[in-house]
């Protein structure tokens, strides 16, 4: 139908910030209950003869008296275990010595306000403290099925929805959280710890797309050059490399900074306490979690791009608009625009074979500052010379824009209860879809086909234009990414300072 329609897909049921908020609430509740007691382990040296040694011959003492209680020394497997209990609020070093005075190992331990106890670090090992990655691991499972459906509904409302792109991303890259999650769960080291590693995850996924990156710049690359020859040298004509290299480069900018400070140390980076050490880390965490996303979001980009572009709408229509472009100095349609008109000769052939349906022809394109006449004019002439009789097209000569194509040419549709399509070049059919499903119109595309150098610098430069158009959506994501790496390299900070 042509009518407007809701873009509203559905939301769930319950947020996952609320399940996130209720689990860790649970969690919190349940470390404050049981977290007045903890195991502590100590791995003998490989060198002791372990056989030798009897739990009674070690001497653990508390270096701050009445902070914790020290109970049931015992060897287990070569390690040495022992149950701490907290008495009150407080911070002291466990010595573990042997009978003759060896000292062996020194631990510290924190006794929180609600009597938790905390191994190494303020945010270290607890009991129970498991349940907090494994509260993140199930909010996150519902927010990964939840994205899941969405798309699953999206793609049957329709393939130009933008969301589709965002929450395909978003599935890329939280099936390798998902792992990540399991993986902190298992081998459990500390709230601190896990944070760590949730924050570094984003450059280990930056680095394993890395060689593909490298060989998606390197084939882009090629394209371009030949691009070049062919249509000239300029900066549009060279922007899938720009974008290639600097993924690359923005991938390996920490690493090389990194270098850099520790041979030239602006910043001592090895002092875990130093201020500066945490801002770098916020700057390294910050831009591999942007680089994530955007290799994310060019991913859902390059999926739907093609699935759209490969698209045969359903052989029920009553129009097919013809999206303008630029036409020759003589008011002849260039290669590209042709390729965009005899694809909709083409799609009205095969609809009459399959249905016996005629359709109305909506050329549409204005006339721009150097051109003869307008775009849907020029275009109406050529359908005129393939035979198309002049009843069947109606023009529309007004626009300047694939905005102003749309708009104008559903304009002239009077009964709002007909279907359509447009046809366009291959590179342009998912952006056009999307520029008319945000009008709110559920119309389908069918793609052109066009010189394979040339398809590829065109596909970089309708992603780069719709990450442009959807600049707000892209906002808010990087302001929720800036919130989260802010709040975890704070967390991070505050467990080494104490």
């Amino acid at each position: 139908m042509l009518k407007r329609t809701k873009r509203v897909i559905g939301k769930p049921l319950i947020s996952v910030f609320t399940i996130l908020a209720v689990l860790l609430a649970v969690s919190f509740a349940m470390i404050a209950m049981m977290g007045d007691r903890i195991t502590g382990t100590y791995a003998l040296p490989e060198g002791m003869d372990i056989a030798s040694y009897a739990p009674e011959d070690f001497r653990l003492t508390a270096e701050e008296p009445g902070i914790v209680e020290i109970s049931d020394v015992r060897m287990e497997n070569g390690v040495l275990k022992y149950d701490i209990c907290a008495l009150k609020r407080g911070i002291t070093f466990i010595d573990i010595d042997t009978a003759d005075g060896e000292s062996l190992s020194l631990k510290k331990v924190y006794v929180h306000r609600l009597g938790i106890i905390t191994l190494d670090t303020y945010f270290g090992v607890c009991t129970a403290g498991f349940l907090i990655p494994l509260s993140v691991l199930i909010a996150t499972l519902y927010f990964y099925i939840d994205r899941i459906l969405l798309l699953w509904q999206g793609v049957k409302k329709s393939i130009y929805a933008y969301r589709n792109i965002m929450n395909l991303g978003l599935i890329v890259f939280i099936s390798f959280m998902l792992v990540k999650l399991v993986m902190i769960i298992f081998d459990f080291d500390g709230i601190d710890a896990s944070i760590e590693s949730v924050l570094a995850s984003a450059g280990l996924f930056t680095f394993i797309v890395l060689p593909v990156a490298l060989v998606w710049s390197v084939l882009i690359t090629i394209s371009n050059i030949r691009l070049m020859k062919k249509e000239g040298v300029n900066w549009r004509n060279m922007l899938g490399f720009f974008l290639g290299l600097g993924l690359c480069l923005m991938t390996i900018l920490p690493g090389r900074l990194y270098q850099f400070l520790q041979l030239h140390p602006v910043i001592d980076i090895f002092n875990e306490k130093a201020p500066a050490t945490h801002v770098y880390s916020w700057f390294e965490y910050l831009i591999f979690y942007s680089i994530s996303y955007l290799e994310c979001v060019m991913t859902g980009t390059v999926v739907f791009g093609m699935r759209a572009a490969k698209h045969i709408p359903a052989f029920d229509k009553d129009y097919i608009l013809i999206l303008g472009s630029r036409i020759r100095a003589d008011g002849s349609l260039t290669p590209l625009l042709r390729g965009r008109a005899d694809r909709a000769l083409e799609f009205a052939a095969m609809q009459k074979e399959a249905t016996g349906r005629e359709l109305i022809f909506i050329p549409s394109g204005g006339k721009g500052s150097d051109e003869v006449m307008a775009e849907g004019d020029a275009i109406a002439a050529y359908l005129l010379t393939k035979g198309v009789p002049k009843e069947q097209i109606m023009v529309e000569n007004e626009s300047l824009s694939t905005y102003e194509n749309i708009r104008n040419s559903m304009k002239l549709i009077e009964d709002q209860d007909k279907k359509a399509a447009f046809s366009t070049t291959n590179y342009h059919v998912f952006r056009a879809g999307l520029i008319a499903y945000k009008q709110g119109y559920q119309l389908e595309g069918i793609g052109s086909t066009t010189k394979r150098y040339f398809w590829i610098n065109a596909f970089i430069r309708e992603f780069i234009a719709t990450l442009v158009s959807e600049r707000r959506h892209h906002m808010r994501v990087f302001f929720a990414l800036l919130f989260g790496v802010t709040v975890m390299v704070i967390v991070n900070y505050i467990s080494v300072l104490l």
